[in-house]
C-alpha cells in the first residue's frame, strides 16, 4: 500500500512539474522573468520531473533501504 501512494503522489508531483515548467516558460515569453532566473526555474522543475517521473515508474527506485541492501 505504501508503495501505491508513493507512485500517486509521485505522479501528482511530475503533473505540477510540468505544469509550473510550461508557465516558466510563458513567463520567459511574456517578459515577466529575465532569461537568467528563467534558465534556473526551467532546469530545477525539469529536474524535479525527471526524478519523480522514474520514482513514480518505480517506487523502490529512491528508498534508501535498497540502497543500502543493495551494496
Amino acid at each position: 500500500m505504501r508503495s501505491r501512494i508513493v507512485s500517486v503522489a509521485s505522479l501528482v508531483v511530475v503533473v505540477a512539474s510540468v505544469f509550473f515548467f510550461l508557465t516558466g516558460a510563458w513567463a520567459i515569453m511574456s517578459q515577466r522573468l529575465d532569461e537568467g532566473s528563467g534558465v534556473m526555474y526551467l532546469a530545477g522543475w525539469l529536474l524535479a520531473a525527471i526524478v519523480f517521473s522514474y520514482r513514480f515508474a518505480d517506487p523502490q527506485w529512491l528508498d534508501p533501504v535498497s540502497i543500502v541492501k543493495s551494496r
